[in-house]
């Protein structure tokens, strides 16, 4: 079984998914170097086909069908290329905060063409001198009449050198209050908007993450993702909603990716007279792998289902993120063992590089750490606010998270 809670038209994409890999991806791997970091062809062309507007409205132009339907498409992904895998969701977590937040004019103007594949978003948050930490964010925008002027750096932005526009979270006013922050939408092309040249990294092949700079960037107020001093929700909901799932997707397929790999080296490679596989030891390891692989599919599926009707799901989010993510390092983990030096060797075994893919879903998000204080808050009754699947399946925004009955 490939997925849980799934429908006809869910396994229709699953089948065209698929059918996009053997034609376009698995002839372009492996995706290696900057170059392939800042080519933007293959995601242009997921995007064209609707996958990056998978969760937008019909009444937007978008397809509508939801985050079963989202999951599916970074599962498959990541099952033969995590990097690219990461930039799809990326982009998907781009366009988050203009639906949950953007005001009517900023969603008619840019989530048509999002759901065309006309436009990339991604999403701005992070710098090198605070991190993950929101309220740290040190990049500002200061009101001047009708406009804003941003000003500072972002650091480890997926999608950075691909997107045209980003949804970017800045400091509007000192302190740390729960005010302070403010998202803009930012065109990649407007004046003042620089990006570094984009270095290598040792995971996710093919998956742009580098540095944006703004340099007396004037954009206008209407250009204002909610209200002001709103950015820490447009942050938060975003990584919630859309980011937690999106990233526990990626690791499901790194998961699957270890299993098919594991189970082709045990089934063929022979010791003392039989496969691998025949050896008690392995075959252990390899039922460990096989049943982190079950538990991170359904884990992954329900947490999505349960956005597609609507529900409450924060804390299957936050566990699916965090459990699948630990689970594909723990099965990596065993895979180096079965493989011993063959696993050493990137034109003898992909699993190195699959233990390295998996290491790099643990800190975005939240880290492990992080993932654990919010589930121990919420099984304390301590954790502060409604929460953030309950306020965007409201009336207010329906649409957003589109109740899926039927075929």
């Amino acid at each position: 079984m490939d997925g849980y809670l799934t429908r006809r038209p869910h396994e229709q994409l699953r089948a065209q998914v698929r059918s996009f890999i053997t034609e376009e991806i698995r002839p372009r791997l492996p995706l290696k170097g900057v170059d392939a970091r800042t080519d933007a062809t293959l995601i242009r062309r997921m995007a064209r086909k609707g996958w990056v507007g998978l969760t937008i409205p019909k009444a937007y132009g978008g397809r509508g069908q939801g985050h079963v339907a989202k999951l599916i498409v970074t599962h498959e992904l990541a099952r033969v290329s995590p990097g690219l895998a990461a930039e799809l969701q990326a982009c998907q977590l781009g366009l988050a905060g203009l639906l949950n937040l953007g005001s009517e004019q900023l969603k008619q103007t840019w989530l048509p063409r999002i759901a065309r594949g006309e436009v990339l978003p991604t999403i701005t948050v992070t710098g090198r001198d605070s991190g993950s930490h929101i309220k740290g964010i040190t990049a500002t925008a200061r009101k001047d009449g009708d406009e804003w002027i941003i000003n500072g750096g972002k650091a480890w932005i997926g999608a950075s050198h691909v997107a045209d526009v980003h949804c970017v979270v800045l400091r509007t006013s000192d302190g740390t209050g729960d005010n302070c922050l403010t998202a803009f939408l930012v065109e990649a092309e407007r004046e003042g908007v620089r990006l570094l040249p984009h270095q290598e990294s040792v995971a996710l092949q093919g998956f742009s993450f580098g540095e944006v700079h703004f340099d007396d960037c004037r954009i206008p107020d209407i250009h204002r993702i909610g209200e002001v001093g709103e950015g820490e929700a447009v942050a938060s909901s975003s990584s919630i909603l859309y980011g937690r799932l999106n990233l526990g997707g990626v690791a499901l397929g790194i998961l699957e990716a270890i299993l098919d790999t594991v189970v082709e080296h045990t089934t063929q490679r022979s010791l003392y007279g039989k496969p691998l596989i025949k050896h008690p030891v392995v075959n252990d390891q390899v039922g460990e792998i096989q049943a982190n692989v079950t538990s991170a599919r359904m884990l992954a599926y329900l947490a999505a289902h349960l956005l597609d009707r609507g529900e409450e799901a924060d804390t299957e989010l936050l566990t699916a993120k965090y459990k699948i993510a630990e689970k594909a390092v723990a099965s990596a983990t065993l895979a180096m063992e079965i493989s011993g030096a063959y696993a050493l060797f990137p034109d003898e075994s992909p699993i190195a590089q699959l233990l390295l893919d998996a290491h790099a879903m643990r800190p975005p998000a939240g880290t492990p750490g992080i993932q654990r204080l919010r589930l121990g808050q919420q099984a304390a009754g301590l954790a502060k606010g409604v929460p953030w699947s309950r306020r965007f399946a409201s009336p207010r925004h329906s649409g957003v998270l589109e109740r899926l009955t039927g075929d």
